[in-house]
């Protein structure tokens, strides 16, 4: 269960921050602190923090990205992001325990944490179980059933939520894996999506393929123009 986004600080606690900006932390202090600190510590850190150096160094840091208030979650999907863009420490982002974390995170309810990873993930080791796993979720929720009675409007936009991070998220991987029969199945099964938001990314992810022209065509002729101007 994911902590609030909005969060009180007390004059006491921004004290707090501005004494530990103005410190110089050794690595292995910031690592502690990422582990051990409190909201305040945790944030910090993260803004200190230039680099990680090991893998458990980097599974310290994406295990903030889950169960931590927004702030914290915000501020470390943005660190993932830098780290991911440098190759050299692109290695110690291996395995699935990441990648878990990772793909969960493209659920996270604020926006800019779903965003930071989505245009990243595909730089983590192993890019081919990462793409796997991702196509899998979004087969997965065609499957997504509920008591009718039990169903709320909640549950409903919860699912079109995941599948509009998820196929965003596609849209990355898609010209790598092109002729993936996955990739085929989950165009036919959305590109009629009620949502223009799904259609839209399906349209996106057309865009960046060759074939599947009796989608396009029938995407050229949608109603919203957020959908067939990827197409036209």
């Amino acid at each position: 269960m994911e902590k609030e986004y909005f969060v009180l600080y007390t004059p006491t606690e921004m004290q707090q921050a501005y004494e530990l900006l103005e410190k110089d932390f050794s690595e292995k202090d910031l690592q502690d602190m990422l582990k051990n600190g409190d909201d305040i510590e945790k944030q910090v850190c993260l803004i200190k923090l230039n680099s990680v150096n090991s893998k458990e160094d980097a599974e310290n840091l994406a295990g903030l990205l889950t169960g931590q208030h927004g702030p914290i979650r915000e501020i470390c999907s943005a660190k993932i992001n830098n780290f991911l863009k440098e190759e050299q420490m692109r290695k110690f982002f291996a395995g699935e325990k990441i990648r878990e974390i990772c793909l969960n995170a493209l659920n996270d309810i604020i926006p800019t944490v779903a965003r930071n990873i989505l245009e990243v993930i595909k730089y983590l080791p192993e890019t081919e179980k990462t793409y796997a796993k991702l196509t899998d979720r979004i087969l997965a929720l065609r499957n997504y059933t509920e008591d009718e009675k039990a169903l709320s409007n909640h549950e409903i936009i919860k699912k079109t939520f995941k599948l509009y991070w998820y196929l965003e998220t596609l849209v990355e991987f898609s010209e790598n894996f092109v002729n993936d029969e996955k990739i085929k199945k989950i165009i036919e099964d959305t590109y009629q999506h009620e949502d223009y938001t799904i259609r839209e990314k399906i349209a996106k992810i057309l865009s960046k393929t060759s074939g599947f022209e009796e989608y396009k065509n029938a995407l050229k002729n949608d109603e919203n123009p957020y959908v067939f101007s990827y197409l036209r």
